[in-house]
C-alpha cells in the first residue's frame, strides 16, 4: 500500500478545485495508473480530483511533470484573475 502522508485531509470544507480530472481523462488513463506514476495510492488521485485533499508540493508537482505542463495549469492560484495566471504560465 501507497503513503499517502502527501495530502492533507479536508473533511467539512471544501478543497480549491483544480484540472487535475480533466487532464487525467483527457490522457485517457486511470487513477490508478496515475498514482503508480506519481507514487500515491488511489484513492488520493480520487480525493484530490474531489477536493477532499489538497496535494503537498511535491506532489502538485509530480502531476505537474506526468502531464508535462506547468503546475498552475491543474492547480490554478485561484487568487489571481484567470488571464493573469495563464500570463504569467507564459513568460
Amino acid at each position: 500500500m501507497k503513503k499517502t502522508e502527501y495530502c492533507k485531509t479536508r473533511t467539512g470544507c471544501e478543497g480549491l478545485p483544480n484540472n487535475l480530472r480533466l487532464y487525467r481523462l483527457q490522457a485517457n488513463i486511470s487513477q490508478d495508473k496515475l498514482a503508480e506514476a506519481v507514487d500515491c495510492h488511489r484513492r488520493t488521485i480520487g480525493y484530490i480530483e474531489n477536493g477532499q485533499h489538497d496535494p503537498s508540493v511535491q506532489m502538485a508537482y509530480r502531476i505537474a511533470a506526468y502531464f508535462e505542463v506547468a503546475t498552475e495549469v491543474i492547480f490554478p492560484n485561484r487568487n489571481l484573475p484567470l488571464q493573469e495566471t495563464v500570463s504569467s504560465i507564459k513568460a
